[in-house]
């Protein structure tokens, strides 16, 4: 599946279809679904709100960077590294979940292009 975001509201929509198609709950994690609640500019700039020690969500045109993307990826040596990581990959339990659409994957895809073109909206 290929996924193409082209701005914020569009974001939410697809990381709301991959928490209900992976069938985890981030309402119960400290940072609760917080892209539902962040305006799009505290998004981009912020840090992951409800989380100690602080965590900024992404690195505009740097995805390689951003730790949304390391959150999902399990970016070795990162503080997700579901290895040895003191937070572990996200969403938690780690993967692999449900194969339907979308999938983690084309999540990842999805924002590493939305953020390394500076996360258009």
């Amino acid at each position: 599946m290929t996924t193409k975001i082209n701005n914020y509201a569009e974001l939410q929509t697809l990381l709301n279809n991959f928490v209900s198609a992976s069938g985890v709950t981030p309402g119960l994690a400290p940072h609760m679904v917080f892209w539902n609640n962040l305006s799009y500019e505290d998004f981009i700039t912020g840090d992951v709100p409800g989380v100690s020690p602080s965590y900024k969500i992404l690195v505009v045109g740097d995805a390689a960077n951003s730790n949304i993307i390391q959150a999902l990826s399990g970016t070795a040596g990162s503080p997700f590294d579901p290895n040895t990581g003191s937070i572990g990959q996200m969403p938690q339990p780690s993967p692999p979940y449900d194969a339907s659409a979308p999938t983690q994957t084309d999540v990842i895809a999805a924002l590493t292009d939305w953020i390394n073109n500076k996360c258009p909206n």
